[in-house]
């Protein structure tokens, strides 16, 4: 695996965790509470929704740099 590849698994993990963790705290917002605030609620569906967006852009950005190595490599051979 090329170091830019290996750059983008670790982010690629990095964004996946944190999705992750705000869909859990999404999941048991109502622990131990009587009450949540909806704003509670739509700051968590925001930070997803913005960590699902990115994600996207890195998926591109991996799938470009797997067509890239590909490419490098095939000329090598």
């Amino acid at each position: 695996m090329t170091a830019e590849l290996k750059a983008l698994k670790e982010e690629f993990d990095f964004i996946h965790k944190k999705i992750g963790d705000l869909e859990w705290e999404r999941a048991i917002r109502f622990y131990g509470k009587k009450a949540v605030l909806g704003s509670d609620i739509d700051k968590i569906d925001m930070q997803i929704e913005n960590y699902r967006d990115n994600m996207v852009i890195l998926i591109e950005k991996i799938e470009k740099a797997v067509s890239e190595a590909n490419k490098i490599e095939g000329e090598i051979k």
